[in-house]
Protein backbone atom coordinates (compact mmCIF):
# COMPACT_ATOMS: atom_id res chain seq x y z
CA UNK A 1 0.00 0.00 0.00
CA UNK A 2 3.18 2.60 0.76
CA UNK A 3 4.72 1.54 -2.27
CA UNK A 4 1.14 2.20 -4.41
CA UNK A 5 1.05 5.73 -2.17
CA UNK A 6 4.70 6.60 -3.13
CA UNK A 7 3.83 6.07 -6.91
CA UNK A 8 1.20 7.90 -6.75
CA UNK A 9 2.96 10.89 -5.48
CA UNK A 10 5.36 10.73 -8.52
CA UNK A 11 2.63 10.70 -10.79
CA UNK A 12 2.51 14.60 -10.66
CA UNK A 13 5.89 15.31 -9.57
CA UNK A 14 5.46 19.09 -10.69
CA UNK A 15 2.33 19.40 -7.43
CA UNK A 16 4.21 17.18 -5.47
CA UNK A 17 7.70 19.38 -5.80
CA UNK A 18 5.26 22.36 -5.43
CA UNK A 19 3.07 21.21 -2.56
CA UNK A 20 6.02 19.75 -0.78
CA UNK A 21 8.61 22.90 -1.12
CA UNK A 22 5.67 25.20 -0.12
CA UNK A 23 4.95 23.09 3.34
CA UNK A 24 9.28 23.16 3.57
CA UNK A 25 8.96 27.39 3.53
CA UNK A 26 6.33 27.32 5.76
CA UNK A 27 7.21 24.77 8.22
CA UNK A 28 11.13 26.79 8.61
CA UNK A 29 9.66 30.07 9.63
CA UNK A 30 7.10 27.93 11.92
CA UNK A 31 10.14 26.61 13.52
CA UNK A 32 12.16 30.05 13.11
CA UNK A 33 9.80 31.79 15.15
CA UNK A 34 9.25 28.44 17.27
CA UNK A 35 12.63 28.93 18.50
CA UNK A 36 12.06 32.46 19.28
CA UNK A 37 9.33 32.20 20.68
CA UNK A 38 10.86 29.39 23.40
CA UNK A 39 13.76 31.35 23.85
CA UNK A 40 12.09 34.51 24.88
CA UNK A 41 10.46 32.39 27.68
CA UNK A 42 13.38 30.17 29.09
CA UNK A 43 16.42 32.31 26.69
CA UNK A 44 19.33 32.25 29.26
CA UNK A 45 22.19 29.89 28.95
CA UNK A 46 23.00 27.97 32.63
CA UNK A 47 20.26 28.96 34.76
CA UNK A 48 19.28 25.54 35.15
CA UNK A 49 22.60 24.64 36.31
CA UNK A 50 23.81 28.03 38.82
CA UNK A 51 20.59 29.96 38.53
CA UNK A 52 21.64 33.97 38.58
CA UNK A 53 19.27 36.78 39.86
CA UNK A 54 19.22 40.87 39.62
CA UNK A 55 18.67 42.78 42.33
CA UNK A 56 17.44 46.41 41.44
CA UNK A 57 15.88 49.61 42.72
CA UNK A 58 12.39 48.55 43.44
CA UNK A 59 11.24 52.72 42.60
CA UNK A 60 13.10 51.72 39.21
CA UNK A 61 16.01 50.60 37.32
CA UNK A 62 17.02 54.01 36.73
CA UNK A 63 17.71 54.26 40.67
CA UNK A 64 20.25 53.30 42.23
CA UNK A 65 21.27 51.66 45.02
CA UNK A 66 24.04 51.93 48.32
CA UNK A 67 27.14 50.36 47.18
CA UNK A 68 27.14 49.12 51.31
CA UNK A 69 23.95 47.24 49.45
CA UNK A 70 26.72 44.46 48.39
CA UNK A 71 27.96 43.06 51.78
CA UNK A 72 24.91 42.62 53.32
CA UNK A 73 23.65 41.09 50.20
CA UNK A 74 26.42 38.56 50.05
CA UNK A 75 25.43 37.22 53.67
CA UNK A 76 22.07 36.36 52.60
CA UNK A 77 21.97 32.17 52.51
CA UNK A 78 22.12 30.88 49.15
CA UNK A 79 23.67 33.65 47.83
CA UNK A 80 27.16 32.55 45.70
CA UNK A 81 28.82 35.26 44.61
CA UNK A 82 27.92 39.01 43.99
CA UNK A 83 29.18 41.62 41.56
CA UNK A 84 28.03 45.39 41.15
CA UNK A 85 26.67 46.32 37.77
CA UNK A 86 26.62 49.25 36.82
CA UNK A 87 25.52 50.86 33.07
CA UNK A 88 28.02 53.23 31.45
CA UNK A 89 26.37 53.66 28.40
CA UNK A 90 29.38 54.68 26.30
CA UNK A 91 30.45 54.47 22.62
CA UNK A 92 33.98 53.80 21.18
CA UNK A 93 34.88 56.78 18.60
CA UNK A 94 31.90 57.37 16.74
CA UNK A 95 28.02 57.33 18.39
CA UNK A 96 27.34 54.67 15.67
CA UNK A 97 29.94 52.27 17.60
CA UNK A 98 27.47 51.54 20.57
CA UNK A 99 27.60 48.39 22.70
CA UNK A 100 26.92 47.27 25.93
CA UNK A 101 29.73 48.47 28.55
CA UNK A 102 29.12 48.05 32.23
CA UNK A 103 31.25 48.99 35.51
CA UNK A 104 31.42 45.97 37.55
CA UNK A 105 33.90 43.91 40.31
CA UNK A 106 36.80 42.38 38.46
CA UNK A 107 37.00 40.04 41.12
CA UNK A 108 33.86 38.73 41.23
CA UNK A 109 32.29 38.92 37.65
CA UNK A 110 33.32 35.77 36.10
CA UNK A 111 32.35 33.49 39.13
CA UNK A 112 28.95 35.33 38.75
CA UNK A 113 28.45 34.51 34.54
CA UNK A 114 30.23 31.44 34.63
CA UNK A 115 28.70 30.64 31.53
CA UNK A 116 32.10 32.92 30.46
CA UNK A 117 35.54 31.82 29.65
CA UNK A 118 38.46 33.64 30.13
CA UNK A 119 42.01 32.99 30.05
CA UNK A 120 43.96 33.06 33.25
CA UNK A 121 46.38 35.13 32.39
CA UNK A 122 44.00 37.40 31.15
CA UNK A 123 42.02 37.66 34.15
CA UNK A 124 44.71 37.87 36.31
CA UNK A 125 45.74 41.01 34.56
CA UNK A 126 41.98 42.25 34.27
CA UNK A 127 41.97 41.32 38.44
CA UNK A 128 45.24 43.41 38.79
CA UNK A 129 45.56 46.89 37.03
CA UNK A 130 42.99 49.35 38.06
CA UNK A 131 42.45 50.79 33.97
CA UNK A 132 41.98 47.40 32.59
CA UNK A 133 38.74 46.37 30.76
CA UNK A 134 37.42 42.99 29.10
CA UNK A 135 35.72 42.49 25.84
CA UNK A 136 32.97 39.84 24.43
CA UNK A 137 34.67 37.87 21.93
CA UNK A 138 31.89 39.63 19.14
CA UNK A 139 32.99 43.11 20.43
CA UNK A 140 36.89 42.18 19.49
CA UNK A 141 35.54 40.68 15.95
CA UNK A 142 33.49 43.86 15.30
CA UNK A 143 35.72 46.57 16.24
CA UNK A 144 39.32 44.17 15.37
CA UNK A 145 40.56 45.23 18.80
CA UNK A 146 43.40 43.20 20.23
CA UNK A 147 45.36 42.77 23.65
CA UNK A 148 46.99 46.01 25.25
CA UNK A 149 44.85 48.63 23.04
CA UNK A 150 43.94 51.28 24.39
CA UNK A 151 40.24 52.08 24.51
CA UNK A 152 38.32 55.33 25.72
CA UNK A 153 34.47 55.47 26.57
CA UNK A 154 32.72 58.80 25.27
CA UNK A 155 29.38 59.72 25.72
CA UNK A 156 28.66 58.24 28.77
CA UNK A 157 25.32 59.85 31.04
CA UNK A 158 28.03 59.92 33.43
CA UNK A 159 29.98 62.71 31.92
CA UNK A 160 33.33 61.17 32.42
CA UNK A 161 35.12 59.11 29.25
CA UNK A 162 37.55 56.53 30.77
CA UNK A 163 40.39 55.90 29.00
CA UNK A 164 40.96 52.00 29.49
CA UNK A 165 43.44 48.99 28.43
CA UNK A 166 41.95 45.89 26.92
CA UNK A 167 43.47 43.22 28.85
CA UNK A 168 41.12 40.46 27.81
CA UNK A 169 38.63 38.38 26.14
CA UNK A 170 35.94 36.36 27.17
CA UNK A 171 33.54 34.21 25.00
CA UNK A 172 30.35 32.63 26.13
CA UNK A 173 27.17 34.09 27.52
CA UNK A 174 27.04 37.58 27.30
CA UNK A 175 30.29 37.93 24.57
CA UNK A 176 29.01 41.05 22.89
CA UNK A 177 29.68 43.02 26.20
CA UNK A 178 32.46 45.25 28.00
CA UNK A 179 33.44 45.13 31.35
CA UNK A 180 35.81 47.50 33.44
CA UNK A 181 36.39 48.08 37.21
CA UNK A 182 33.59 49.95 39.38
CA UNK A 183 36.04 50.94 41.45
CA UNK A 184 37.61 52.63 38.92
CA UNK A 185 34.21 54.46 38.04
CA UNK A 186 33.66 55.10 41.69
CA UNK A 187 36.70 57.04 41.76
CA UNK A 188 36.17 59.02 39.02
CA UNK A 189 32.96 59.83 39.76
CA UNK A 190 34.16 61.63 43.48
CA UNK A 191 33.18 58.14 46.03
CA UNK A 192 29.75 58.27 44.82
CA UNK A 193 28.82 54.74 45.98
CA UNK A 194 25.99 53.73 44.10
CA UNK A 195 25.45 51.50 42.68
CA UNK A 196 22.55 50.20 39.44
CA UNK A 197 22.36 46.54 39.73
CA UNK A 198 23.31 43.52 41.71
CA UNK A 199 24.04 40.95 39.81
CA UNK A 200 24.13 37.19 42.06
CA UNK A 201 24.50 33.69 41.91
CA UNK A 202 22.58 31.51 44.27
CA UNK A 203 23.42 27.72 44.98
CA UNK A 204 20.63 25.70 43.71
CA UNK A 205 17.68 26.50 41.44
CA UNK A 206 14.89 25.32 43.93
CA UNK A 207 15.87 27.84 46.58
CA UNK A 208 15.91 30.97 43.84
CA UNK A 209 12.55 32.54 44.74
CA UNK A 210 13.62 32.27 48.67
CA UNK A 211 16.70 34.07 48.14
CA UNK A 212 15.32 36.76 46.61
CA UNK A 213 12.39 37.44 48.99
CA UNK A 214 15.09 37.42 51.47
CA UNK A 215 17.36 40.02 50.29
CA UNK A 216 13.71 41.92 49.58
CA UNK A 217 13.09 42.08 52.66
CA UNK A 218 16.62 42.79 54.13
CA UNK A 219 15.91 46.23 52.63
CA UNK A 220 12.46 46.70 53.38
CA UNK A 221 11.04 49.84 54.66
CA UNK A 222 14.69 51.74 53.75
CA UNK A 223 14.77 54.46 51.46
CA UNK A 224 16.31 51.99 48.93
CA UNK A 225 13.83 49.29 48.65
CA UNK A 226 14.85 46.41 46.34
CA UNK A 227 13.56 43.94 43.65
CA UNK A 228 15.06 40.49 43.19
CA UNK A 229 14.48 38.87 39.82
CA UNK A 230 15.41 35.65 38.05
CA UNK A 231 17.81 37.43 35.44
CA UNK A 232 15.73 36.08 32.73
CA UNK A 233 12.65 37.78 34.25
CA UNK A 234 14.76 41.15 34.18
CA UNK A 235 16.16 41.29 31.16
CA UNK A 236 13.12 39.91 29.32
CA UNK A 237 11.34 43.42 30.91
CA UNK A 238 13.28 45.31 28.01
CA UNK A 239 11.65 43.29 25.25
CA UNK A 240 8.12 43.58 27.16
CA UNK A 241 8.84 47.43 26.32
CA UNK A 242 8.06 46.49 22.87
CA UNK A 243 4.67 45.05 23.99
CA UNK A 244 3.30 41.44 23.74
CA UNK A 245 6.29 39.72 21.59
CA UNK A 246 5.18 36.47 22.72
CA UNK A 247 1.56 37.19 21.50
CA UNK A 248 2.71 38.53 18.43
CA UNK A 249 4.64 35.10 17.41
CA UNK A 250 1.69 33.55 18.18
CA UNK A 251 -0.70 35.31 15.82
CA UNK A 252 2.04 35.04 13.18
CA UNK A 253 2.66 31.08 14.40
CA UNK A 254 -1.22 30.37 13.46
CA UNK A 255 -1.05 32.50 10.66
CA UNK A 256 1.79 30.06 9.19
CA UNK A 257 0.16 27.15 10.37
CA UNK A 258 -3.73 28.02 8.62
CA UNK A 259 -1.30 28.60 5.61
CA UNK A 260 -0.25 25.68 5.74
CA UNK A 261 -3.16 23.76 6.03
CA UNK A 262 -4.53 25.54 2.75
CA UNK A 263 -1.48 24.41 0.51
CA UNK A 264 -1.99 21.05 1.89
CA UNK A 265 -5.90 20.84 1.34
CA UNK A 266 -6.07 22.65 -1.77
CA UNK A 267 -3.24 20.32 -3.42
CA UNK A 268 -4.60 16.90 -1.93
CA UNK A 269 -7.92 17.80 -2.62
CA UNK A 270 -6.93 18.10 -6.11
CA UNK A 271 -5.53 15.01 -6.50
CA UNK A 272 -8.34 13.10 -4.70
CA UNK A 273 -10.72 14.24 -6.78
CA UNK A 274 -8.88 13.54 -10.29
CA UNK A 275 -9.17 10.04 -8.73
CA UNK A 276 -12.27 8.88 -7.44
CA UNK A 277 -13.16 6.95 -10.94
CA UNK A 278 -9.58 5.43 -9.88
CA UNK A 279 -11.04 4.66 -6.19
CA UNK A 280 -13.66 3.33 -7.38
CA UNK A 281 -11.99 0.52 -9.34
CA UNK A 282 -9.77 -0.12 -6.81
CA UNK A 283 -12.89 -0.87 -4.36
CA UNK A 284 -14.45 -2.83 -7.30
CA UNK A 285 -11.34 -4.78 -7.75
CA UNK A 286 -11.47 -5.92 -3.85
CA UNK A 287 -9.51 -3.28 -2.12
CA UNK A 288 -12.02 -1.44 0.87
CA UNK A 289 -13.16 1.61 1.53
CA UNK A 290 -10.66 1.78 4.61
CA UNK A 291 -7.57 0.69 2.29
CA UNK A 292 -8.41 4.03 0.09
CA UNK A 293 -8.86 6.25 3.05
CA UNK A 294 -5.34 4.91 4.21
CA UNK A 295 -3.80 4.98 0.92
CA UNK A 296 -5.36 8.80 0.17
CA UNK A 297 -4.81 10.07 3.81
CA UNK A 298 -1.15 8.29 3.67
CA UNK A 299 -0.19 10.17 0.48
CA UNK A 300 -0.99 13.54 2.46
CA UNK A 301 1.14 12.44 5.08
CA UNK A 302 4.08 11.21 3.18
CA UNK A 303 3.90 14.74 1.55
CA UNK A 304 3.10 17.12 4.60
CA UNK A 305 5.73 15.24 7.07
CA UNK A 306 8.52 15.16 4.18
CA UNK A 307 8.38 18.68 3.33
CA UNK A 308 8.17 19.13 7.38
CA UNK A 309 11.39 17.20 7.75
CA UNK A 310 13.31 19.48 4.88
CA UNK A 311 12.03 22.25 7.12
CA UNK A 312 12.35 21.60 10.35
CA UNK A 313 15.35 20.51 9.84
CA UNK A 314 17.03 22.74 8.09
CA UNK A 315 16.12 25.86 10.42
CA UNK A 316 17.38 23.33 12.90
CA UNK A 317 21.04 23.42 11.08
CA UNK A 318 20.95 26.48 10.18
CA UNK A 319 20.49 28.41 13.74
CA UNK A 320 22.98 25.63 15.25
CA UNK A 321 25.20 26.89 12.53
CA UNK A 322 24.56 30.42 13.01
CA UNK A 323 24.92 30.39 16.59
CA UNK A 324 22.45 33.20 17.58
CA UNK A 325 22.97 33.79 21.04
CA UNK A 326 21.30 37.67 21.39
CA UNK A 327 17.61 38.74 21.36
CA UNK A 328 17.62 42.40 21.79
CA UNK A 329 20.59 45.03 23.19
CA UNK A 330 20.94 43.07 27.00
CA UNK A 331 19.44 39.63 26.31
CA UNK A 332 21.69 36.93 25.69
CA UNK A 333 19.57 33.73 24.42
CA UNK A 334 20.40 30.08 23.32
CA UNK A 335 18.70 29.93 19.83
CA UNK A 336 19.16 26.87 18.73
CA UNK A 337 16.44 24.50 18.07
CA UNK A 338 15.14 22.52 21.11
CA UNK A 339 14.27 18.72 21.12
CA UNK A 340 11.12 20.32 21.94
CA UNK A 341 10.69 22.52 19.62
CA UNK A 342 10.99 20.09 16.77
CA UNK A 343 8.67 17.56 18.10
CA UNK A 344 6.14 20.38 17.95
CA UNK A 345 7.14 21.63 14.44
CA UNK A 346 6.41 17.70 13.23
CA UNK A 347 3.45 17.32 15.26
CA UNK A 348 1.77 20.34 13.66
CA UNK A 349 2.83 19.03 10.25
CA UNK A 350 0.83 15.51 10.92
CA UNK A 351 -1.87 17.43 12.56
CA UNK A 352 -2.39 18.99 9.31
CA UNK A 353 -1.82 16.75 7.14
CA UNK A 354 -4.93 14.65 8.82
CA UNK A 355 -7.01 17.84 8.38
CA UNK A 356 -6.32 18.82 5.32
CA UNK A 357 -6.80 14.66 4.00
CA UNK A 358 -9.34 13.12 6.29
CA UNK A 359 -12.58 14.77 4.59
CA UNK A 360 -11.35 13.98 0.86
CA UNK A 361 -10.45 11.16 1.28
CA UNK A 362 -13.58 9.90 3.06
CA UNK A 363 -16.04 10.98 0.48
CA UNK A 364 -13.65 9.43 -2.08
CA UNK A 365 -13.89 6.17 0.20
CA UNK A 366 -17.33 6.33 0.99
CA UNK A 367 -19.31 7.43 -2.53
CA UNK A 368 -21.26 4.92 -3.88
CA UNK A 369 -18.99 2.85 -6.74
CA UNK A 370 -21.23 2.98 -10.03
CA UNK A 371 -21.92 6.90 -9.30
CA UNK A 372 -18.02 7.29 -8.90
CA UNK A 373 -17.38 5.47 -12.19
CA UNK A 374 -19.45 8.09 -13.83
CA UNK A 375 -17.36 11.07 -12.07
CA UNK A 376 -16.38 13.50 -14.07
CA UNK A 377 -14.32 15.72 -11.62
Amino acid sequence: MWRLGLRNLLRNKRRTMLTASSVAVSLFLLSSLAIVYTALGKPFEGEERNPRMMVRRLSGITFMMPASYGLRIKVVPGVVVVTPMNWFGGYWKDPANTFANFAIDANTVFDVVDIARIAPDQLEAFKRERVAAVAGRRLIEKFHWKIGDRITLMGSPYGIAPELVLRGTFTGGPDDQFYFHYDYLNEAMGEFNRVGLYWIRVERPEIAARVGQAIDQTFRDTDSETKTEAEGTFLLGFISMLGNVRGIILMIGAAVMFAILLIVANSVAMSIRERVTEAAVMRSLGFTSRHVLALFMGESMILTVGGALVGVGGAKLLYGAMAFRKIGVLVWADMRMRLETFLFCMAVAVILAFLSSSWPAYRAARINIAEALRYTG
